[in-house]
């Protein structure tokens, strides 16, 4: 059973952080300071979760000392008070897992030490199969170099007393070191020498696969740990979008509650709260379909769909921007081309491109959508006459943790999400995107279709 160990100067948070980790099936032990806390760590434990504001010694020195004791355990800093230095420190000299503000959130806690157990036990599993890869080498290379039989008793024995002193488990093993009449002995080495190759051979396949198995553990470590980092990266991205709707909302609600306002007045505020309101829903399900579609959890409905009737409804939907942005729409279409894929997701990405074509094209330019149906792929342009971007621009573009969203050139806003969910969405179809963009000269995205 895996151990946790948590320590807070405060019973109460001790007691509470006990009961809310009990779900997960842990053995947990607590402390109220890092002195008492030290002991403890005997026991192996594979989370340890301190508080950074202690009497004595502090969290995160004394999170550095167990990170000295036990190297591979995960670590995590509950903070309220911790400066970003201090919280630095202690990432870089401990290699803390993650920080938790306090209060904290029960379910995040939870999934927080669920993806620290599960990094710990992958890391584990890495460096155990290390270890017995070398040690299998190191005694099937003692036991080939053996020269006589004589040797191969002492070299057992050895052996023996190596594995029982590092106390690897021998307990279903009894060991014995035989002598057999010289005859039999003699045709038993002579038989070990001519298998020698084929030792050698069994033993680089299996080489092999612990290399095989080690790579595909890092790569799993590696994408928990990208996973986590990416997770931080939304928590942050959604408290700073949401700010300010709510912030927006929050003084609407105070205006009319108890408002003695005109009846225009109100009518105003009641419309301005309802463009508020579908902004953050608009926002909430970008962010969703995200979410979903990063995680492979969305299923798309593929099927053929007309290309022609694709142009029509994106026109539709953009109409109202071209016609307030004075754009002219270009569209270049064969009437009987056809596509492949889940029609609703597909008009949703190209609406998004188009979009973003829209919103940074001035009044008076063009924004085109051209298709052009070939019999494994079709080719899917659009394009426009608008401000364009930099190459440093074009590299985050599809990244929503670097991304920031630009206002554009009639003031408009946006969410930042609508390319990144376009890109998602298109990757679920197989479709390749190149972009070719350049500041003052607009911005190009060439698409790559497959068919089934």
């Amino acid at each position: 059973m895996d151990r946790l160990l948590v320590v807070d100067d405060e019973p109460t948070v001790v007691e509470a952080l006990i009961a809310q980790l009990a779900p997960l099936g842990v053995w947990i032990e607590g402390a109220l300071s890092a002195e008492e806390a030290f002991p403890l760590l005997d026991s192996q434990p594979a989370v340890v979760i301190a508080d950074y504001l202690m009497p004595g010694m502090k969290g995160d020195a004394f999170l550095v000392q167990v990170r000295q004791r036990l190297p591979h355990a995960r670590l995590i800093l509950l903070t309220g008070q911790a400066g970003a230095e201090n919280v630095g420190r202690v990432v870089n000299e401990a290699g803390l897992f993650r920080y938790i503000a306090k209060p904290w959130d029960v379910e995040d806690l939870r999934l927080t030490v669920q993806q620290a157990l599960q990094s710990y036990h992958t890391e584990w599993h890495l460096s155990e199969r290390q270890r017995l890869s070398r040690l299998l080498l190191q005694f099937v290379e003692g036991l080939l170099a053996c020269q006589t039989i004589e040797a191969l008793p002492n070299f057992v024995q050895e052996w023996a007393a190596m594995l029982f002193q590092r106390r690897y488990p021998l307990s279903e093993t009894e060991l014995q070191v035989l002598s057999p009449p010289a005859q039999e002995a003699w045709t038993l080495f002579s038989r070990m020498v001519a298998l020698r190759q084929a030792h050698l051979q069994l033993l680089a396949e299996l080489e092999n696969q612990v290399q095989e198995r080690t790579a595909y553990l890092a790569a799993s470590l590696q994408e928990l740990k990208a996973l986590s980092s990416q997770r931080e990266a939304w928590i942050k991205i959604v408290s700073h979008d949401l700010r300010g709707p709510l912030s927006g909302l929050r003084q609407l609600a105070a205006l009319l509650q108890g408002s003695t306002l005109p009846a225009d007045n109100l009518k105003k505020y009641a419309q301005l709260l309802e463009k508020s309101l579908a902004e953050m829903e608009a926002y909430v399900k970008n962010l969703l379909d995200l979410t979903r579609l990063s995680q492979k959890d969305l299923v798309l409905e593929c099927q053929p769909f007309s290309w022609e009737a694709m142009a029509q409804r994106l026109y539709a939907l953009l109409a109202p921007q071209l016609e307030l942005k004075q754009i002219r729409w270009q569209a270049q279409v064969p009437p009987q081309a056809q596509g492949w894929g889940d029609p609703t997701y597909a008009t949703e990405a190209l609406y998004n491109l188009l979009a973003n074509a829209v919103k940074f094209t001035p009044s008076g330019g063009e924004v085109f959508f051209r298709v052009e149906a070939g019999p494994q792929f079709d080719l899917v342009e659009v394009r426009d006459t608008g401000i364009g971007m930099s190459p440093e621009e074009v590299e985050r573009l599809w990244d929503p943790t670097r991304r920031r969203s630009r206002v554009g050139t009639a003031g408009e806003k946006g969410t930042g999400l609508g390319l990144p969910l376009a890109r998602a969405i298109l990757d679920q179809h197989r479709v390749t995107i190149e972009v070719n963009s350049a500041i003052g000269k607009g911005t190009t995205f060439r698409l790559t279709w497959p068919k089934p």
